[in-house]
């Protein structure tokens, strides 16, 4: 889709990466609520194999700015794509960013009710929520929450990140301070930027459910576990402390890469509750 270089027409901007999964992104697109103040930036990452259907798309979008798709030429990657729709929102203008996966759904006033809490609170530069995980048939498996306060959000990011990715709005000149998503942190790009922000700036977490995360064992996190949990391992070791804390954070990280996936997702459901 043709991209002209406007001015940005709505204060957020919702960035989606794409690859390969244009089911998924009908599905993203139709939960965001039709009072949303944002526009959307859907950044295609070389896809080849399923390429967006921009009609279907188009259909599915009922929010009340403007859907627009940003073609890169080749793979780069979740990184890579996510900071090419940054450098885009840049260009244009845009104050905040929010996010959101394909197959990922917000709840209908997402956008507004992290907008009004960042102007509320103008010191605040990346929010999080709280989400609601499901299987692909939909079903809620557990609700994860995590810290709201800025100093328990730190203490926790020792452990591992204190925010769901496609849950967050954080202003771009935040990110922009801490260089956008580094590309040596493989799979863990978010827990990256995300504690880079959290040691410059003030951050905060939502306790209510914003999005319902589908559990797809296709994705970053379930596909690429290893590789995201030797990141996560490499992050804390660059932000060692020596607290207790730290320690334990990189001691969890070690035990579940000995861990199955499979024996670690249920131990964590059953510790959670399947708590609301």
């Amino acid at each position: 889709m043709e991209l002209n270089k406007d001015k940005a027409a709505q204060p957020v901007l919702l960035l989606i990466p794409h690859y390969n999964n244009p089911e998924g992104l009908s599905k993203s697109l139709a939960s965001i609520g039709g009072d949303e103040p944002c526009d959307v930036l859907v950044v295609d990452d070389g896809s080849v194999r399923k390429i967006i259907d921009t009609a279907a798309a188009q259909a599915a979008f009922k929010g009340q700015g403007t859907l627009r798709i940003l073609n890169l030429p080749q793979n780069k990657g979740i990184e890579g794509a996510l900071n090419a729709g940054l450098a885009w929102a840049k260009a244009r203008g845009y104050k905040w960013i929010a996010r959101l996966d394909c197959g990922d759904c917000n709840v209908s006033d997402r956008i507004a009710r992290q907008l009004k809490f960042m102007e509320q609170y103008p010191d605040v530069v990346l929010l999080g929520g709280a989400a609601s995980f499901v299987d692909q048939q939909g079903v809620e498996q557990f609700v994860l929450r995590h810290p709201t306060e800025h100093a328990d959000i730190l203490a926790f990011m020792k452990k591992n990140s204190a925010y769901i990715h496609p849950s967050v709005m954080f202003k771009l000149s935040a990110a922009d301070a801490v260089g956008m998503y580094p590309l040596d942190a493989p799979a863990a790009e978010d827990y990256a930027m995300f504690w880079a922000m959290a040691r410059q700036f003030k951050v905060a977490n939502l306790p209510e459910v914003l999005i319902r995360y589908e559990l797809d064992p296709n994705g970053i996190s379930l596909g690429k576990r290893k590789v995201q949990l030797k990141s996560r391992l490499k992050l804390q070791r660059k932000y060692f402390d020596g607290s207790p804390a730290a320690m334990a954070g990189m001691a969890r990280t070690v035990a579940l890469l000995a861990l199955p996936y499979e024996l670690a997702f249920k131990l964590k459901s059953k510790l959670r509750g399947n708590k609301a």
